[in-house]
């Protein structure tokens, strides 16, 4: 494949060496698939088939992958649907499902934005299945960026993002404060924009909204000032900006203040060389924790092409770059958790899924009020308890003069039998603890916030 499409865009000019050079080659997978629809005898499979009848005691004359008949106690779906290989970019129904999933959750009303609607429909890439968004997170760090170069992230972030960027992959992490009182710090991210542009011939910034450890999301005037911030930025700098979105929590929001659909879905209507990535996944939009099933999906810009011909090779081409990846690094994901999400689409739909999940979101957010309720009634001038609307998480700021957050910690779980997770980054500016009221039922959360009290006076 040459590219050539591709190459003309401000896509291209953004990825990095691996970026560039990495692709799809007609392999395995292609001759296969060739196979099955033009050989009349079959060798291309690296899967073990045969009659099911000569290995199956009771087996029928079916030609199919050759199983453990222990697994048909644990499911009922057809051994076609979990024993074989998944291709390497997902499989194909449920990736064009998983797009139209996210056109529902943009929360259009189709009504009034017809127009962004198809915008949307025909402008993003065809979403590529990946193991868990953290392993979308990784991958597009190895699409976008060289050991060496910068990415933009807040301070108060998921730890295993240091992990990915920083100490796997050799990227750097360039801070920006998150919180400048109880509001988003646009002029600290501004700030690291500059700096990372003089520097860097392209801008990557990660955002995670709700975020994790915080459960902050912003309201949609601070959305909208973000978004009006990043579109500035670009024009003047006149370089091409990434705008990955880790929208790992993306439904649970709780404040009817905060924006309630993923900022991406904004970032894609701007016409500037601003390339939004979205990163979701079944992990928390259907509460399939273990499943391990994450989707990255780019969006596209009207003016990289100049007809529908081209858009459709144009997003060939992105396939064969996240399929490569994919291939040289996982291979594929999990068969049985894609037909089970398959299956779950087709047979519940998106409106009774969302009407399902919805009685999650509720519990959570009762125990979102309460807890915030309860933190509240501390009077306690030594912490700060960070703005917070969303998501499974809430964070505690200590007075680094008077509680390191480890010791802290290991002092409420010895003391209290209280687990949080604290954290502590004398660099970043952080000293405090996340607690996952996801996990605690709400009849334990004022006894779980009066401990954490008692602790904070006598330790």
């Amino acid at each position: 494949m040459n590219f050539d499409i591709l190459k003309k865009t401000p896509l291209y000019d953004v990825f990095s060496d691996l970026g560039k050079r990495i692709f799809l080659p007609d392999g395995i997978f292609y001759w296969s698939g060739r196979a099955k629809k033009e050989a009349d005898i079959n060798g291309t499979i690296g899967t073990a088939y045969g009659y099911e009848k000569d290995f199956i005691e009771g087996g029928f004359d079916d030609w199919v992958p050759c199983y453990l008949p222990e697994i048909k106690k644990y499911t009922k779906l057809s051994v076609n649907d979990i024993v074989p290989y998944a291709s390497i970019g997902g499989l194909t129904d449920l990736r064009q499902k998983w797009k139209e999933f996210i056109i529902e959750k943009s929360l259009y009303d189709l009504n009034t934005e017809e127009a962004k609607i198809i915008h949307l429909k025909k402008y993003i890439s065809n979403p590529i299945i990946t193991a868990g968004v953290t392993n979308g997170i990784y991958l597009s760090g190895k699409l976008f960026l060289n050991s060496g170069e910068s990415i933009i992230c807040a301070n108060k972030r998921w730890g295993n993002y240091d992990n990915i960027f920083k100490k796997n992959l050799g990227i750097k992490i360039k801070s920006f404060q998150f919180f400048k009182g109880k509001r988003l710090n646009l002029e600290s991210l501004k700030d690291a924009i500059f700096e990372v542009g003089k520097i860097q011939n392209k801008i990557v910034i990660i955002l995670n909204f709700p975020n994790n450890p915080t459960g902050y999301i912003p309201s949609v005037q601070e959305a909208m000032d973000l978004v009006k911030l990043i579109k500035e930025s670009q024009v003047e700098l006149k370089k091409p900006f990434v705008v990955i979105i880790d929208d790992a929590y993306e439904p649970y929001v709780f404040s009817d203040n905060a924006l309630k659909n993923s900022i991406f879905y904004e970032l894609q209507q701007l016409r500037e060389d601003i390339i939004p990535v979205k990163l979701d996944g079944i992990t928390k939009e259907l509460l399939m924790y273990g499943a391990r099933i994450g989707f990255v999906t780019i969006g596209l810009k009207p003016n990289w092409i100049s007809n529908d011909t081209e858009l459709e090779i144009l997003i060939n081409e992105i396939n064969n770059k996240l399929e490569g990846i994919n291939r040289s690094s996982i291979s594929n994901c999990n068969h049985i958790y894609q037909a089970i999400t398959e299956k779950i689409f087709d047979d519940v739909g998106f409106e009774n899924i969302f009407k399902s999940r919805n009685k999650i979101i509720e519990l959570l957010k009762e125990r979102y009020e309460k807890i915030n309720l309860e933190l509240n009634k501390i009077d306690n001038p030594d912490i700060t308890i960070d703005p917070n609307s969303g998501g499974f998480f809430l964070f505690i700021n200590l007075n680094k003069e008077k509680y390191k957050a480890k010791e802290f910690g290991d002092y409420l779980l010895r003391t209290y039998k209280v687990g949080i997770i604290p954290i502590e980054d004398e660099t970043e500016g952080i000293n405090g603890f996340r607690i996952a009221y996801c996990s605690i039922d709400i009849s334990q959360i004022s006894e779980f916030i009066n401990r954490i009290k008692a602790a904070l006076i006598n330790y």
